[in-house]
């Protein structure tokens, strides 16, 4: 049985609201179902009903754009957004500069924060990583635990380099990417899948996944898998030939029932106050089917994928039923990336959160598509 939403994040302020001369105030009080804001969001955001903190405008066809004016709602919907995508209180973090022994090198902590309040948390040192370090996306095969030593994390640096660290080995394994004229990809996300209890990712062009187990050797080398895309509709064809001047990234994606999914992010250049922003377009999801007689991966084009939601951003990815939480949209992608939004998938509507300043956005580690470049400060 998959545990609710609000067992797997930190608990944030639950938002009171309270209006005054019709403006919507905000305020912390006792922690719930932080996505219970960013649902009434889209709920007023979509209506005519505007006030003094929240606006809405439409964009192109199958674009929202919800403005946030308020400062301390958009803190609020900021820190909603990001605590979506942590599971089980887990946080990443550069060791402080004061304590690295060797200033050659970088450290990460993994802080585990487990929703049982009598459970102890966990802190664990990372082995270090050379100075300059870009970390793009990380991936573990479980929580850290006192008790648990088989436990595994896999990170994703820049020019498309793979690290896995068993916590039992107490060291990086460098592992090797390339596979023929493959590689993979610098900006689509590391996946781990607790079903086949490997690490996942593509390649460029998302003609292969790459995947490596846990007992990785260091003279190892990581599997291909074949992707091949099926059922996508005839209107869609043309759409993706208009969508060949977008940047795309891929991710994949595991339900707690083993379902894998390949989500395809596309964005392009857009503009706010005569400056050049990245701006989310759409997703398009795939569901994987594997065939076990070849190797290859069949990925069938939908657009419903039931009672689950899917969380893109910070670190792995998450898919989670929307039934296991209040404020959950079933069939939708919440996305943190050059932007903050929701994209919903039956309607293809992408909705979009802004300040009066541009997009809302946050500098939180890990963040992409672009990496965040860990040095001592």
């Amino acid at each position: 049985m998959s545990q609710p939403l609000s067992r797997i994040m930190k608990p944030l302020v639950y938002t009171n609201i309270f209006r005054h001369n019709n403006m919507v105030r905000w305020c912390s009080s006792a922690p719930i179902y932080p996505l219970m804001l960013i649902d009434h969001l889209l709920k007023v955001g979509g209506s005519s009903n505007g006030n003094n903190s929240i606006s809405r405008r439409s964009g192109s066809e199958g674009e929202n754009e919800i403005i946030i004016k308020n400062k301390c709602l958009a803190r609020e919907v900021r820190e909603a957004m990001s605590t979506g995508f942590n599971q089980s209180g887990v946080y990443i973090h550069m060791k402080e500069k004061t304590l690295l022994r060797d200033m050659d090198n970088v450290r990460l902590n993994i802080y585990y924060e487990p929703s049982d309040p009598k459970s102890k948390s966990v802190t664990v040192h990372l082995p270090p990583l050379p100075k300059g370090s870009q970390i793009q996306n990380l991936a573990m095969s479980s929580l850290p635990d006192l008790e648990n030593d088989d436990w595994a994390v896999a990170i994703k640096l820049s020019v498309s380099r793979l690290r896995l660290y068993r916590h039992k080995d107490l060291r990086w394994i460098d592992i090797k990417t390339t596979h023929g004229h493959e590689s993979i990809c610098p900006y689509s996300s590391l996946m781990y899948s607790k079903k086949d209890q490997r690490f996942y990712t593509p390649s460029p062009g998302c003609k292969y996944l790459c995947s490596f187990g846990l007992n990785f050797k260091e003279k190892d080398k990581p599997e291909y898998d074949h992707i091949c895309k099926k059922d996508l509709p005839q209107y869609m064809l043309y759409e993706l030939e208009q969508m060949n001047s977008y940047t795309r990234t891929n991710h994949l994606v595991e339900s707690p029932a083993g379902e894998q999914f390949l989500i395809s992010w596309y964005y392009g250049d857009g503009f706010e106050s005569d400056t050049v922003v990245q701006k989310t377009k759409r997703f398009l999801v795939f569901k994987v089917n594997q065939r076990s007689d070849t190797g290859w991966k069949d990925m069938y084009y939908t657009e419903d994928i039931g009672d689950l939601c899917i969380f893109l951003g910070h670190g792995e990815a998450l898919c989670v039923p929307a039934s296991s939480s209040p404020g959950l949209k079933p069939n939708c992608i919440y996305f943190v990336g050059h932007n903050f939004g929701v994209y919903d998938i039956t309607t293809q509507t992408c909705t979009l959160f802004y300040t009066e300043e541009g997009p809302l956005r946050s500098t939180a580690f890990p963040y992409w598509p672009h990496p965040f470049s860990l040095t001592p400060t």
